[in-house]
């Protein structure tokens, strides 16, 4: 569901670049902002029985953002093809967004809603740098998370691309005394801080050094110093690997290198050179959007693969779910269509829901449909 450039606020971007935007559009971005303000912190605090969703109110804002698609698609009828099927995209992540808040799945909601503000975002690089350096700032400013916990907090300013933010909470999560390493460990909290650090970083030398002060702890047991002694080293082997043009044949040489390295399967030892591989696989995506079909399905199943082999024990979203379904659908006949829908069946869930006994969650991935392409 990536798109490169604008949809949310596509409509407010080209009336601010105009020089002729109207008090109504300005009043469309508030609301368009304070909905996901609103919408966003719901999608990563934990579902009890004493934190209801006040649907009167989630209704109302899901409203706005149907609003601004309509308000979008009607704009696009005058627009080039480009700027249509972006209306058209944008008007299926809100559908989605729609149905995650209706259902109350949470991990979706969440999933989608990275998607809006990837896409408020790629709207803002078209405008002067303040303005996108700022997004996410305002953005979370309009927030209430006194309440929400650290992890919770670090998923809004991933989502609201506040990396160098994101980074720093997970360092002082990881640096308290009274957090155990083996509880750290199994929270996947370091898991996520490497996965972060190099899927969006320039370099590897912030991780190199907490990973060395980390190492320094007296409570480290020997799986966890062993595996943080091999991503250290691993770090400077591939530094270059992420410079120039993106490498595919490097990318598949790197990923079979991290197949080989453990026989355990979830072993997380292999998780610099599968985060390596991936950055380079998306980046390839982004460079050759006109990638053959093969390609694409090979990319997404092995997305796929590196997704299930450092995944938390409980992922924010379904990446698994959507690379398998991205491999099948970019190449129903290729070699990897039958591992990938194997690999769904198995492994895959959407809002605990199994999907090899799919019900409810055909919304989101049709499982029956899957297998007719496939088979």
């Amino acid at each position: 569901m990536n798109i490169s450039r604008t949809l949310v606020v596509a409509v407010l971007c080209v009336a601010v670049q105009a020089a002729s935007a109207t008090e109504k559009t300005t009043d469309i971005m508030h609301k368009v902002y304070d909905a996901i303000a609103y919408l966003l912190p719901l999608s990563v605090r934990n579902a009890d029985a004493h934190s209801k969703w006040d649907k009167e109110l989630v209704e109302e804002k899901l409203k706005v953002l149907t609003n601004a698609s309509g308000t979008l698609v009607k704009h696009g009828e005058d627009e080039d093809e480009e700027f249509r099927l972006l209306a058209r995209s944008f008007d299926r992540l809100v559908q989605d967004i729609g149905v995650s808040f209706r259902a109350e799945w949470p991990d979706y909601a969440y999933y989608s809603l990275m998607e809006l503000t990837d896409h408020c975002v790629a709207c803002h690089s078209r405008l002067p740098s303040q303005s996108q350096d700022l997004f996410g700032q305002r953005l979370m400013a309009r927030m209430n998370v006194d309440n929400l916990e650290p992890e919770s907090r670090t998923l809004l300013f991933i989502a609201t691309r506040q990396f160098d933010a994101a980074l720093s909470l997970f360092e002082q999560q990881l640096s308290d005394p009274a957090l155990d390493p083996i509880e750290a460990d199994y929270r996947g909290i370091m898991l996520r801080y490497l996965r972060l650090a190099i899927s969006t970083g320039e370099s590897n030398e912030r991780v190199v050094k907490f990973i060395d002060t980390y190492r320094a702890r007296k409570d480290l047991p020997y799986f966890i110093a062993h595996r943080l002694e091999h991503w250290r080293n691993a770090l400077g082997e591939l530094a270059g690997a992420l410079n120039g043009e993106p490498d595919l044949a490097r990318a598949r040489q790197i990923f079979d290198n991290a197949t080989q390295l453990t026989l355990a399967p979830g072993n997380r030892l292999r998780a610099v050179e599968d985060l390596v591989a991936a950055r380079i696989m998306r980046t390839y995506l982004k460079a050759h959007p006109k990638a053959s079909t093969a390609e694409r399905g090979e990319i997404y199943y092995k997305l796929g693969v590196i997704a299930l082999r450092t995944s938390e024990p409980e992922p924010a979203v379904p990446e698994l779910e959507m690379l398998m379904a991205a491999s099948i659908q970019s190449d129903p006949r290729g070699p990897y269509a039958k591992d990938a829908y194997g690999i769904l069946e198995e492994y895959g869930y959407i809002h605990d829901e199994h999907l090899a006994k799919q019900s409810e969650s055909r919304v989101m991935i049709d499982m029956a449909t899957l297998k007719k392409q496939v088979f």
